[in-house]
């Protein structure tokens, strides 16, 4: 019956029990004297007829004038006890006589406790009945007991069947089924029993003792009664306006209940009399069943918990001491000992379904998760205890039980068995965690892995914890919780024949985890095969068993697996992936980019390069046809030029996954087809006549992260026949030209490629009548394409012209590079033509050299010189003796002046250039020299005679001189005789 209905009916009972008081009143006016109309139920009537309650009577105090509550052998014992909502009330019963030697004592003796008339019953046994009834309304719905005092008889531990053997008290209410338990020994804390119905009654049973006995156990009893209405029993009922949801009581039984509908509202599981005292010797049944779920995609579970630790405290029949803390553990299985109490859990609707977890003590309850739609839970409770409850701790329990509907299965596993057969067929991988219902102590989880033929079970730990107790314990199994892993598909009845262990992993001992799993998306290391275990053939099992339950002490774990196919047909010995296809092996037929986790950056490497060839026989093509290209994650974008008619890698990253197609039309050379780095192109489709066409596969720079479904293609292939072409294409010298195009058909040898060598250390010069591809006077769909042999791009594109005068110049790769590698290689260039309709097109080539690099002192005097010029050149010791001034290029010898114009300027056939070769300008020189030497000669000997003369009138002179050496002495040698006068 709902909550809110039991309220409504105990209103109406209470409201009938109102009108029936105007009755009782007029039968009380018959039986009694006139004056007693003035007390009520709650209170005694004086003989003066003064009203004193009710707790008053034979208290041991007077309080009518006229004694009247304190009569000669009054007893508190054997009365129905009625009081006023909220108000307090005390009783105290004395202890029984002690046999001993003397007559007792005066019938009349003003103590007025106890007289002589029940002094001989006493003497035999002491039974004393207190009933506590409330009458409803104003006087109160329910009873609420304190035990002040309570010191009756022993507590017997060894005792297992009945502790309270001698002296004791029982509690009872008269609405419920006798439940027969006892209470005894000494008391301390708070010990509150709160009703669940109108009435209690409590029975104290005391037998009679010795003098002796009686100083060493004295019989203490006193307690306080109090009436409360429903509505602030908020504890056990709630507040009125949200009231808890207690269950359906299940009638002749003494505190059995039946929860449903728990998914609307929260249940609550409560001890009987909670959260007082709950009865002594009772077995409580509580069921909570889901009712169906929405649709078969949920299963339905049910959820126990309780996160306030104040509201459970169950058991612990020893007295209190100061050591004993509020917060001791809440223990289980074996910890809870007779004569505790204690709860079952049980995972289902019967107690023989498997058994969760027997639990007592004081902690908070953790989720406690069924694995089906029906949770049992037993409250057992031992026939003797004693009072002894902490202050700060409700007595028993309230447990609160939701019903949840989980999608699916919890991992697919049976209900009854934790087992599960997990098939690639499903699914190539997947993550399987720790059941969220609990375990049962003694029980295991078992996960057969099946995978198809040729695959592998790779499986790591993203997380394995367990909770361990905290104090030591000793097992008897000396592998505690053991995690195990077999080879094949375990089966305990078959473990022999079907299975090998392979791992075992013990309390101590924890299986590797992958923590860095958690940091996806970040730049780390992968889970490595040191971190996870990989399987030798198809079928792999994974054991976890559980020697305790896993309500109180968890273990966690999350399992990833996945099935791998690590061996790969056809692949070329010394690699790990490449493959070579031939019309030998298939004429047509398909591939995959690799679907080996190891090979990616989740199975540990950083890069990857597969190269796919396909080789053709004479006579034969072939088409490759990527149907679908998916890179996840790719900073890459692919275009189709056609201007070039190629796919194009744009905006490409370094870590960006590519496809390039290649076709190899002669030994060393490649052609490129295309670049692949995003699905905007699919499909994709290359054509070959060559004799090798190759597909190149990249990732570079993987995160930990990527694997083959972040990188993935899938591509078709097919070899055909084509028809041979005769000319092979390859020509070279100092110059010449080539005619590509067509006058009446277009095939494929009309595209067939073209390649100019060069000698060693030389460039090609090509003139392409046309204009670049993209001018708007372009008149025509046809393209030349012309492409390096260093280079992966083309270096030009021209939309050619049979008509005009305007050309294109191209270059070699080498000629705008002064690296020494590419100096060191002979450069070639290729010629690809692209014909989209009818012409032909005539291209001249023309080998050049470049003009060596001048010293650092020519290049200072030719700083000052101006634009480089023939002459200039000339005068700085250059080699190059024949320069064509506009392409700043050299040109061989033989094509110097010989009739033809090589040069774009015509240097090499201009009339001052070839006067050198008409003109015998070796003998005119020669003539000239000669004639130079004898005019030398000649010269030479005039001089000489004019030398010899004036040498002789020097000597004459000298002579003359010495005759008159006296004279000269005396007068200067300059001297005149006209001086002398």
């Amino acid at each position: 019956m709902p909550a809110g209905r039991g309220v409504l009916v105990a209103a109406v009972v209470r409201m009938r029990v109102m009108s029936l008081l105007p009755l009782l009143l007029v039968l009380m006016v018959v039986v009694v004297p006139q004056g007693a109309l003035s007390c009520d139920m709650t209170e005694f009537t004086c003989d003066d007829n003064r009203c004193v309650p009710i707790s008053n009577y034979c208290d041991g105090v007077a309080h009518c004038k006229d004694f009247s509550d304190e009569p000669p052998g009054c007893s508190v014992c054997n009365r129905t006890y009625y009081g006023v909502q909220d108000h307090t009330y005390q009783l105290e019963v004395p202890p029984p006589p002690t046999l001993r030697a003397g007559s007792p004592p005066p019938r009349h003796q003003s103590s007025g406790r106890g007289g002589s008339a029940g002094l001989d019953a006493l003497s035999a046994g002491f039974k004393c009945v207190l009933t506590f009834a409330a009458l409803g309304g104003y006087n109160g719905d329910i009873v609420q007991v304190t035990f002040i005092n309570f010191h009756v008889g022993y507590f017997n531990l060894s005792d297992v069947t009945n502790g309270c053997a001698g002296d004791h008290v029982s509690i009872e209410e008269t609405a419920l089924p006798t439940r027969g338990g006892r209470w005894c020994g000494q008391g301390s804390g708070f010990n509150v029993y709160y009703s669940e119905t109108s009435s209690v009654t409590v029975t104290l049973q005391a037998a009679s003792v010795s003098q002796g006995e009686y100083f060493d156990n004295p019989l203490q009893f006193k307690i306080r009664y109090k009436f409360l209405r429903h509505g602030k029993a908020v504890v056990r009922y709630g507040p009125p306006m949200f009231p808890k949801y207690r269950g359906e009581y299940i009638s002749n039984t003494v505190c059995s209940r039946i929860f449903e509908d728990c998914r609307a509202r929260p249940c609550r599981l409560q001890s009987p009399n909670f959260p007082g005292l709950y009865p002594r010797n009772v077995t409580c049944y509580y069921l909570v069943k889901l009712l169906l779920p929405p649709s078969s995609e949920f299963s339905p579970v049910v959820e126990l918990s309780q996160a306030n630790d104040r509201l459970i405290h169950i058991g612990h029949q020893k007295g209190l001491t100061k050591g004993i803390s509020p917060e001791s553990r809440l223990r289980q299985d074996d910890d809870c000992k007779v004569p505790d109490d204690y709860i079952l859990i049980y995972d289902g609707g019967s107690v023989k379904d498997p058994l969760l977890a027997k639990i007592c003590g004081t902690a908070i309850i953790p989720n406690i998760t069924s694995s089906g739609p029906e949770m049992l839970i037993v409250f057992q409770t031992a026939s003797s205890g004693m009072m002894n409850h902490l202050a700060n701790l409700a007595a028993g329990f309230e447990l609160e039980a939701r019903l949840l509907y989980l999608k699916g299965t919890s991992s697919g596993l049976s209900r009854r068995q934790c087992m599960e057969d997990i098939k690639s067929f499903g699914g190539t991988s997947g993550v399987i965690y720790s059941p969220v219902f609990a375990m049962a102590p003694n029980s295991s989880c078992t996960y057969n892995f099946l995978g198809r033929r040729g695959e592998q079970v790779w499986l790591y730990f993203t997380k394995y914890h367990r909770v361990s107790k905290k104090e030591s314990s000793h097992y008897f199994d000396l592998c505690h919780n053991r995690l195990s892993i077999y080879e094949g598909k375990y089966n305990e009845e078959l473990l022999s024949s079907n299975s090998t262990l392979v791992e075992e992993f013990c309390e101590e001992n924890v299986p590797p985890v992958c923590v860095r799993y958690k940091q996806y998306g970040s730049i780390t290391k992968p889970c490595t095969k040191a971190e996870s275990f990989l399987s030798s053939g198809s079928l792999y099992s994974v054991v976890q068993e559980f020697t305790e339950s896993t309500l109180l002490l968890p273990l966690e774990y999350i399992i990833h697996y996945e099935f791998v196919n690590l061996v790969q047909k056809d692949v070329e010995p010394d690699t790990v992936c490449d493959q070579v296809f031939t019309s030998a092996r298939d004429i047509k037929g398909h591939f995959t980019s690799p679907r080996n986790v190891f090979l990616y950056g989740r199975g540990g490497r950083k890069s990857l390069s597969c190269k796919y060839v396909f080789k053709t026989q004479k006579g034969e093509a072939v088409k490759l046809k990527l149907t679908s290209v998916s890179f996840r994650r790719n900073m890459c974008k692919t275009i189709h030029n056609n201007q070039t008619n190629l796919y194009e890698c744009i905006a490409r990253l370094p870590s960006s996954a590519t496809i390039e197609v290649w076709e190899t039309p002669w030994i060393n050379m490649r052609l490129p087809l295309g670049c692949i780095c995003d699905d905007g192109s699919n499909p994709a489709t290359f054509t070959s006549y060559m004799e090798t066409l190759q597909l190149d596969f990249k990732a570079d720079v993987m995160s930990w992260g990527q694997d083959h479904e972040d990188f993935y293609f899938d591509a078709e292939y097919e070899f055909f026949a084509k028809e041979e072409c005769s000319e092979k294409r390859i020509v070279n010298g100092t110059t010449g030209s080539i005619f590509v195009g067509n006058k009446d058909h277009i095939n494929h040898c009309t595209s067939y490629p073209w390649q100019l060598q060069a000698k060693e250390h030389s460039h090609l010069y090509l003139k392409i009548p046309g204009y670049r591809a993209s001018s708007q006077r372009c008149t025509t769909n046809n393209r030349i394409v012309i492409y390096g042999s260093h280079s992966t791009k083309p270096i030009n594109s021209i939309c050619p012209s049979s008509e005009g005068s305007d050309s294109v110049d191209v270059f070699s790769e080498g000629w705008t590079s002064r690296g020494i590698y590419l100096h060191s290689l002979t450069e070639s260039l290729m010629i690809v033509y692209l014909a989209r309709e009818i012409g032909v097109y005539k291209l001249t080539w023309l080998e050049v050299t470049r003009e060596p690099t001048p010293s650092a002192l020519e290049s200072l005097l030719a700083a000052g010189m101006g634009p480089r010029s023939p002459s200039r050149s000339t005068s700085l010791t250059s080699t190059c003796k024949h320069l064509c001034p506009k392409l700043d290029a050299c040109i061989s010898s033989e094509l110097w002046c010989d009739g033809t114009p090589h040069c774009p300027s015509g240097a090499d056939e201009m009339p001052s250039t070839c006067l050198y070769f008409t003109v015998p300008w070796l003998y005119i020189v020669a003539g000239v020299v000669t004639s130079t030497i004898v005019i030398f000669i000649f010269i030479a000997a005039l001089v000489a005679v004019r030398v010899h003369k004036r040498g002789k009138v020097k000597r004459h002179k000298k002579k003359e001189a010495q005759r008159l050496m006296t004279r000269e002495v005396l007068i200067p040698l300059n001297f005149h005789k006209e001086t002398l006068y």
